[in-house]
This record gives C-alpha cells, structure tokens and sequence, in this order.
C-alpha cells in the first residue's frame, strides 16, 4: 500500500497561497504516488488512464472527464481523495487527453459514433474492476463524461453504487442560434463529413488556443484556471481544439438519447447543474429533472457556478466536493 499524501490545511483559491500549496503538495503527489498507464480499446485505439490506489480494500472514485479533458485536469481532486483514504482513477476518453486521437490533425475534438465513447468507458470499469475488486465504487462525471456516464449506467450491467453528474451535457448551448436552426447545420456538415471522408471544424472553431482568465467562460477561480493553463502548456500532447462537425452531430444525438435514459438508471444519483453555465444549456438537466420519478435522484443548482465546478472558486466547488466524499463514505461504510 502507498503511504497517503501528507494532510495539510488547504489555502482558500483565492490566495497567493493556493498555488504554492498546488505545486507543493498536488504536483508532488500526482508525480510520485499517481500512475498512468494505458490499454487498447475495442478497436486497437490506445487510450490512457491514470489511478491512485490508496489500499486494496479503500472505495474507488472513477472520473469520466468532459470533452477536452484529461485525468492530468483533476490532480487536485485525486489529491484531496486520497486524503479522505480512497483510490481514483480517471480515463482519457479517446481522441483527448494522452489517449490516441482519431484524425490526421491532433487538435480536432473528433468521434466517429458517441457509443464508442461509452463502449471505451465499460472496457475501462472492467479493466478497473479486475484491479481493484469489489471494492465500493462511485462514479464521478463531469459534461460529457455525464452524458457517457448516463447512458452507461442506464444501458450496461455495472459494479456502480452512486453516480455524481457535474453541469452534464444533456443539451448543447446555442447562444443566441435557435436550437432548431442549429441543429440543422450541425448535422448537414457532419454529412458532408461522413460523404467527403474529411472531418473538419464546427464553424468559428480551430486548434487550441490558451483563453486569458478574463474571456473564460469555465470558472471565477484566477488560481486554479492558471493551474489548469498551466498544465496544458507543460504537457502539450493534451491540448485540444474545437469540435468537429461530426463530434457535434453526435453530442446533440447523445445528449438527447442522455435524456430519455435518465430514468432508467437504478442507482442513487446526483445532479449538480451550474446556475450560470455557458458551455452546456441547463435546460437538459431541467427536463431530466423534471422526467425521472425515482427516489433516488436528487437535483442541485449551484446558484451562480460557471461550467467547470471542480475547477470554480471553493464556494461553488465545496458543497459537490462535500457531497461526493459524503457519498462514497456513506458506500465504505454501509
């Protein structure tokens, strides 16, 4: 068993100190007692994973980041488990993070069919299930990795005993487009995509491209949005840009299939929506809802979080912090 991290007070974000205690204390964990390994999916894609084992009978936190994301994103989360005596393991869903990608250009956010996504994700819990056992396990999941998650618990046999959704990708955000209108362009371009055999952008998107803190729409938090920035300019093969037309065409598909599942899902769930989300529409989560009928599901607004929840400010970020430790204890100790 690897020796946990060494318990310190965590300084508020909003302090000087937050990045001394980051680069001291999360880095340092993450480089000495993190490991990141990869396997082949269904299809040969290799696809990347990183996990902390805490001891051989500790509950399992599993990440399944948003589009864009990698498990080197939640370093701080892997972190501040441990200290609660859990393991972690998060996947880098194909075409992102340090798994392969799936076009000639490594910037595209790309996906042939949103089901491989979720087929990735089930070899992963059977891959995690051989290592860690029967051990309780709670699934965390964050925008799209809440539409894989989703549609993954409502449709496979699994070993999960909670599911945590954070601002999960039931909609897409149009803006000021109607949804209908865009809709429509989205799934003319992924056609000519399909037809061509030529993936390219979503209109207005492009490679990867640092945004200054004051134009980001993800968090309020300047110190871990720089930890965040940070970490993608050191390890470049994580950086990622926009959709394509395809990756698109299948999100829209997914989250509205994301939809009708919800209710299908038998074990306890929590959905945490961000009161002033711009990156994913909240009116998904609102139908969903508003739709399930079982007991077991629980919906909460944080009040004026931005999309990336575990990335806000710790007034946003502490009460799903808090639930998902609360959760997952509740499992080591039933």
């Amino acid at each position: 068993m690897k020796q946990p991290p060494t318990t310190q007070q965590r300084p508020a974000d909003d302090t000087p100190e937050w990045l001394e205690f980051f680069k001291a204390q999360v880095e340092v964990f993450w480089e000495q007692q993190v490991t990141s390994e990869y396997f082949a999916a269904f299809d040969g894609l290799k696809l990347h994973f990183a996990y902390y084992r805490h001891s051989d009978s500790a509950p399992l936190v599993v990440i399944a980041p948003g589009r864009i994301e990698s498990a080197l994103k939640y370093q701080e989360l892997f972190w501040e488990l441990a200290q609660q005596g859990f393991s972690v393991a998060a996947l880098d869903h194909r075409g992102q993070g340090l798994s392969g990608r799936l076009t000639a250009n490594p910037h595209q956010g790309h996906v042939e069919n949103f089901n491989d996504f979720v087929r990735d994700f089930s070899d992963f819990t059977n891959l995690l299930v051989a290592r860690f056992g029967d051990v309780p396990k709670t699934l965390f999941s964050h925008s799209m990795g809440g539409t894989i998650a989703t549609i993954y618990c409502a449709t496979y046999q699994h070993p999960y005993k909670k599911l945590i959704l954070s601002a999960p990708m039931f909609s897409i955000e149009t803006g000021i487009v109607p949804y209908w209108f865009a809709r429509w362009i989205v799934f003319a371009g992924a056609w000519l995509n399909r037809w061509l055999a030529k993936p390219w952008y979503f209109l207005g998107m492009g490679n990867y491209k640092p945004v200054p803190f004051e134009e980001n729409v993800l968090t309020h938090s300047r110190q871990r949005y720089k930890a965040f920035r940070d970490a993608y300019d050191n390890v470049s093969d994580v950086q990622l840009g926009g959709p394509t037309f395809n990756w698109l065409y299948e999100a829209i598909s997914a989250a509205i299939n994301a939809q009708k599942l919800a209710n299908d899902i038998t074990i306890s769930v929590i959905l945490f929506q961000a009161g002033n989300d711009k990156v994913v529409s909240t009116s998904g989560q609102k139908k969903v809802a508003a739709a399930v009928t079982r007991d077991h599901f629980r919906f909460e607004t944080i009040k004026g979080a931005s999309h990336e929840l575990m990335m806000e400010t710790d007034k946003f970020r502490q009460p799903v912090l808090d639930a998902l430790i609360e959760e997952t204890r509740k499992l080591a100790n039933a």
